[in-house]
């Protein structure tokens, strides 16, 4: 039997146990080649069945393996398969940065059916991306090159990807006719994978198509053949297209059961990824049946259930990364926090060209060289990292894997015990014994729909918890924080220059926010009585609103002088924050970058001589190794510097020390004890909020760390309002108050002098109060 048979037949167990054998004898015969191969092969199998952490590790051992071979055909096969288990991921820029390059290694290289599937595959990317007349141009030359060799399995899979982006396009006849195509073509082939993707296709086709009887059929048929070979991705597929299915017939009870499955085999997959940056991506592809759960419980008007459908999907990387796996270990000195001679190097490079570019932008002399290399050098960094989390033990034994996924299934069903639960260990009772007397959790959801969605809002309290549909129109909320936005921006640049028009300025931001405390605060007034302290989880673009200053119009007080408020990404991240106080301040660590920002080291040195046991580190001292060396000991970590939020990449986001930018990367390897951060400096609360609502950014970043409490910024800042606004907050630290009333009293403080919310109320407290 040739050892690609099972695979082609669909025999993905045996085909391993082959693999397994074949890499045995190679690697006893020393053939570096045939063990490359050998990883390359079995990596197909494990897509085919959704193991991708192991079919990345297969990936990269066969990349490293051809690298070291120095042969460019095989290192660019190898580099073609990464691409495409990105691609499944949906790391889609890291996917079409190595399909492009591999599109032309392979024209180079004389190699036209290699160059027709990275084609192909490119094409998909680019159309999961949202540029479909780039990816049907893809398409067309792989389809030609295709047939120039008569590979007929090689234009099957172009139908396939043809059908994907007619299904995209909402176009359901030809998602038909192409997904018939290919399922021609794979079947003559005898191609088992192929045919079984051509199968889902087919339903959701007809799906679409609103012959729901048919599709429903489609999907059971193609489910029983998907767990028959034990491949996961299509069986969870086949079953989100069952739970619809059963939704258009009005069977919600059928519905319920069969989005339930399609997670819990979808989790299987995404909690064995490597890092929280393949889950995030991973997830942002899968949300279909935690969206449609959720909107069932809203629906049914249950309360609990729609927290705990909403909370399901909700920041979870971030409550997984810093729950199971902790914060990264603290570098020593004279390493760096990702390892090795390579990546030090790349570091060091990355940090000249940050230093340099931002002194010609200054000098008004941009460079477009210096600043396309910049971004090469990020994204290659990036992907060197990436890659080194990749390499892993090879060949897990099934023992192993069952033995883990059982402990798993234990640890959930002893959190279940404790009550009313989201499916995955996290708590409710826990979190309203947490809130205790006086405390509330307002978290806010969307459901989308073709009117645009509609707001709603949960109210946990000690005793019980509440839904909320005021009917707020997502359009509606959208633009009411665009009008805010637009009045805050007016004082982008400081308040000195528009002095004159301050009070007509502060009028009009007074009624932007009066119009949001309408939309978004009004409808939950009679759940919060009785409560005095509110943590709150925004969804989408509500994370970058200052609750704090929302007022009612009518000469109220602020929300942040009536309630103890602060922010969290998600209900378990909330109940963390909560069963993690910070701890008092003693100890106190600032730093004051003065290159760009002279005020900065005159506002550390003050904050330092605050408390007995202050530090200082201002000016050149305000180092990435200064920060490394103290941080792991301070009670308090104060960073006054500038600061950048990247929206093109989160997590090149920074704070510019004296002699390098702390990234988001760079922040999560500080190791933090349950301190409090306060980082004085512009934007430092922006996040990419994107799917799942992650808010990636130096706030997420410095969580991970370990920070019990962070305070940042929602926009630019004004220096001297600033150094006041601290000096209240501290005052409030030193006579023992939590961060939250700290800030409620800066809040306070500074408004009396200084009304225009965009000068106040910048500030807000992720984590709990």
């Amino acid at each position: 039997m040739r050892t690609d048979t099972p695979m082609r037949l669909g025999d993905f167990d045996e085909a391993l146990r082959v693999y397994a054998r074949a890499r045995m004898r190679a690697a006893n015969q020393g053939l570096k080649l045939q063990l490359a191969q050998v990883d390359e092969s079995a990596a197909e199998v494990e897509l085919a069945r959704g193991d991708y952490r192991q079919a990345l590790a297969h990936l990269e051992s066969a990349r490293r393996i051809n690298a070291s071979l120095g042969v460019p055909q095989y290192l660019a096969i190898a580099e073609n398969q990464l691409a495409r288990a990105y691609l499944e991921l949906r790391l889609l820029p890291e996917a079409l940065a190595l399909f492009d390059a591999a599109v032309a290694q392979f024209r180079v290289l004389d190699m036209p059916d290699e160059q027709a599937w990275a084609l192909a595959h490119r094409g998909r990317t680019l159309a999961l991306l949202g540029h479909a007349d780039w990816a049907e141009t893809a398409f067309a030359a792989a389809a030609g090159l295709f047939t120039l060799q008569a590979n007929g399995v090689g234009g099957a899979s172009v139908a396939l990807a043809r059908a994907e982006l007619a299904l995209a396009r909402r176009d359901a006849p030809a998602a038909l006719a192409w997904a018939a195509a290919g399922a021609l073509g794979y079947g003559q082939a005898a191609q088992a994978e192929g045919q079984a993707r051509a199968a889902v296709l087919r339903a959701e086709a007809l799906l679409q198509a609103g012959d729901v009887a048919a599709a429903s059929v489609a999907f059971d048929e193609a489910l029983a053949v998907a767990r028959e070979r034990q491949q996961l991705p299509v069986q969870v597929r086949c079953l989100t297209g069952q739970g619809l299915a059963a939704l258009a017939q009005g069977d919600e009870g059928r519905a319920r059961s069969a989005f339930e499955a399609a997670i819990e085999g979808f989790e299987d997959q995404r909690r064995a990824l490597p890092g929280d940056e393949l889950r995030r991506a991973f997830l942002s592809d899968h949300l279909r049946p935690y969206q449609e759960l959720l909107r069932l419980a809203v629906r049914s008007g249950d309360a609990t259930q729609t927290l705990l459908a909403l909370d399901r999907f909700r920041a979870r990387s971030l409550s997984e990364r810093v729950d199971d796996e902790g914060p990264p270990a603290a570098p020593t000195a004279g390493t760096t926090s990702h390892g090795g001679a390579e990546l030090a190097a790349l570091r060091d490079r990355l940090n000249w060209l940050v230093r340099h570019v931002q002194r010609l932008h200054e000098e008004g002399d941009a460079s477009a060289t210096l600043s396309a290399e910049l971004r090469r050098t990020e994204r290659e960094l990036l992907e060197r990292t990436r890659r080194q989390r990749l390499a892993a033990p090879l060949w897990q034994a099934p023992a192993q894997a069952q033995a883990q996924a059982q402990a798993q299934a234990q640890a959930q069903a002893k959190a279940q015990e404790d009550g009313a639960t989201a499916g995955d260990g996290f708590s409710l009772a826990a979190l309203q014994a947490a809130l205790g007397d006086g405390g509330a959790l307002v978290e806010y959801g969307a459901l989308d729909d073709a009117a645009g969605g509609e707001l709603f809002a949960c109210v946990v309290t000690q005793q019980g918890v509440s839904l909320h549909r005021a009917g707020a129109a997502l359009p509606e909320v959208r633009a009411a924080i665009e009008a805010l936005r637009f009045q805050i921006d007016a004082l982008r640049n400081g308040h000195a220059a528009v002095e004159r028009h301050l009070p007509l300025l502060t009028a009009r931001a007074q009624a932007r926010l009066a119009r949001l405390h309408a939309l978004l605060w009004a409808p939950l007034a009679q759940a919060l009585v009785g409560c005095s302290r509110v943590i709150v989880v925004p969804h989408a673009q509500l994370g970058s609103l200052p609750f704090a200053a929302l007022a009612d119009g009518t000469g109220g007080l602020p929300l942040g002088e009536q309630w103890l408020l602060a922010m969290a990404p998600s209900a378990r991240m909330a109940l963390r924050g909560l069963q993690r106080p910070p701890v008092l301040a003693r100890r106190v660590l600032a730093l004051g970058a003065s290159a760009r920002l002279p005020h900065a080291a005159r506002e550390a040195t003050a904050v330092a001589a605050l408390f007995a046991q202050g530090q200082a580190f201002v000016g050149a001292e305000a180092t990435l190794a200064a920060l490394h060396a103290h941080a792991a000991a301070a009670d308090v970590l104060h960073l006054a510097c500038h600061a950048q939020f990247r929206s093109d990449n989160p997590r090149f986001s920074a704070l510019h020390l004296a002699d390098a930018p702390l990234t988001v990367d760079d922040v999560e390897t500080l190791g933090l004890r349950p301190c409090t951060v306060v980082l004085s400096a512009c934007e430092t609360a922006l996040a990419d909020s994107g799917h799942g609502d992650e808010h990636v950014g130096l706030v997420r970043a410095f969580l991970v760390a370990g920070a019990a409490r962070v305070v940042a910024s929602l926009w630019p800042v004004d220096d001297a309002v600033t150094a006041g606004f601290m000096a209240a907050f501290y005052r409030g630290l030193l006579d023992g108050q939590a961060p939250a009333a700290a800030l409620a009293r800066a809040q306070s403080v500074t408004r009396q002098t200084h009304s225009h919310p965009c000068l106040w109320g910048a500030f807000a407290l992720f984590g709990a109060w």
